[in-house]
């Protein structure tokens, strides 16, 4: 090989980096374009603002239900003595499981965990009979109530 092919072998390599340099540095900007406007900017930019708060209030809502729900198992695992009177909620949020209508919240002490296990026998949510404990169980396994069918 002579060096004016060395020299040609060369100036190609060096295009070649570039245009992939160009190619992948372009599509990372692209691809950042578009997660911009797919996430943050065109989320406002077609949704009404009505439509938009309506959204937020109907999730307030929800979350809001989701705290009744926790709440009131915790309440009533606390009026069987299942739970310590200083027992508390670790979260407000519901888990769901595979039984329909059946959800999970968790409650703690400082030296417990307990999952309450509650069926969702109305929508009165005002009710504390709407929310039957269906078990308590310890983060162990260690099952504290079980409701016999």
């Amino acid at each position: 090989m002579t060096s004016a092919d060395t020299a040609d072998t060369q100036r190609a390599l060096a295009r070649e980096w570039l245009a992939m340099r160009v190619v992948i540095i372009g599509g990372f900007l692209i691809a950042l374009a578009a997660g911009l406007w797919f996430g943050l900017i065109y989320p406002d930019y077609v949704l009404p603002r009505e439509e938009h708060a309506n959204f937020v209030n109907r999730l307030q809502r929800l979350l809001a239900e989701e705290a009744q729900i926790c709440t009131l198992s915790l309440d009533n695992a606390k009026n069987f003595g299942i739970v310590p009177q200083y027992g508390e909620l670790a979260s407000l949020k519901l888990a769901l499981t595979k039984v329909q209508g059946r959800y999970i919240c968790v409650a703690h002490t400082k030296v417990a965990k307990y999952l309450l296990v509650v069926d969702l026998q109305c929508r009165n949510l005002r009710s504390p009979r709407c929310v039957s404990l269906y078990s308590v169980v310890e983060a162990n396994g260690t099952v504290l109530y079980q409701r016999q069918r």
